[in-house]
């Protein structure tokens, strides 16, 4: 009898412990969601970029790329969203009519207006511009961040609203940082003969890949338990899997032609990310590497080389 009672005890501790060590486990993924992956988190961010970015070398080029979007007083637009409820966006048009399309995707923290200093260049040469708000961000109903995942959905329902707009749309996907990793994502998908061409910008492998390099070079901290319990998390409260959520799986399955850009001096989104989705993706392909160029500022650091090469290769594909 006293054997049994033992056992019962010891097992009624273990149960007792392991479930304190899971509530830990979530708990602790639920504080890196929380910072990282939720709208509040990039509300803060957001924030916090606005009051530092006078000290930024680059805040003149976006301050300016940000009044020429306001002055152009987008027309703002909103489709179902393919998950559920709305997902909205900014359009301005081309000065004369067109068929060329570019779909112009912000990044994490950034804006429609945030990328207004490419939206000028893309409507200079011609093309009307559609500026997605994507998940948690702007006007997104959504409260989570999909790093791309979600959002590459959300791209496919804009890019079958431009074709029912217009039926003969020649349409270039352009994305920055996390938006480049969205355009990658949607390439992968059976998308129709009206999508030309692609454009990402210093996009990430995958969103595990870029999760584990900003644990250990930011914060110094091993896969596991954090990224570990923040994949735990995110698929419980944002629906996906940031192991699945994957810029090289995807590329590897794309028929879309792909221009690969990104500055040698990226350590956010690593340099030698950019080798592995080249190398990865099943496309037409071209890459351009700008020299000196840290994260998302290639086109700043060299503006002639980097839209020379952007017109260039959109041209061989409308």
């Amino acid at each position: 009898m006293g054997k049994k009672s033992n056992a019962k005890k010891i097992a009624i501790a273990a149960a007792s412990t392991g479930a304190a060590v899971g509530a830990a486990y979530f708990a602790l993924g639920n504080v890196i969601y929380d910072n990282f992956l939720s709208r509040k988190a990039v509300n803060k961010r957001m924030a916090l970029n606005a009051e530092t970015a006078v000290d930024d070398e680059f805040y003149p080029i976006a301050h300016e790329g940000a009044e020429w979007f306001n002055s152009m007083k987008p027309t703002k637009v909103s489709i179902v969203s393919p998950q559920s409820g709305y997902t909205h966006a900014e359009f301005i048009p081309a000065k004369e009519e067109t068929d060329i399309w570019v779909i112009v995707v912000h990044g994490y923290t950034g804006s429609p207006e945030s990328m207004g200093p490419y939206g000028k260049k893309f409507h200079e040469m011609g093309y009307n511009c559609l500026f997605p708000h994507l998940c948690g961000h702007g006007k997104s109903e959504k409260d989570y961040v999909a790093m791309g995942w979600h959002d590459r959905l959300d791209l496919m329902g804009w890019i079958a609203y431009i074709i029912n707009e217009n039926p003969n749309a020649k349409i270039v996907l352009f994305g920055l940082s996390m938006g480049a990793a969205t355009v990658m994502m949607t390439t992968g998908e059976n998308l129709p003969d009206n999508v030309v061409c692609a454009i990402e910008d210093c996009g990430y492998t995958s969103v595990w890949d870029e999760c584990r390099v900003q644990l250990k070079e930011t914060f110094n901290l091993p896969v596991f338990p954090f990224l570990s319990a923040a994949k735990s998390a995110t698929q419980a409260r944002a629906g996906y899997d940031i192991k699945e959520a994957s810029c090289k799986n995807q590329v590897a399955k794309s028929k879309t032609p792909t221009l690969f850009i990104h500055g040698d001096k990226d350590d956010f989104v690593p340099f030698w990310m950019q080798d592995m989705v080249y190398r990865a993706a099943a496309c037409e392909k071209e890459r351009l590497v700008i020299s000196g160029a840290a994260h998302a500022q290639a086109a700043c650091v060299d503006p002639e080389l980097y839209f020379g090469t952007v017109s260039e290769f959109i041209k061989k594909y409308i």
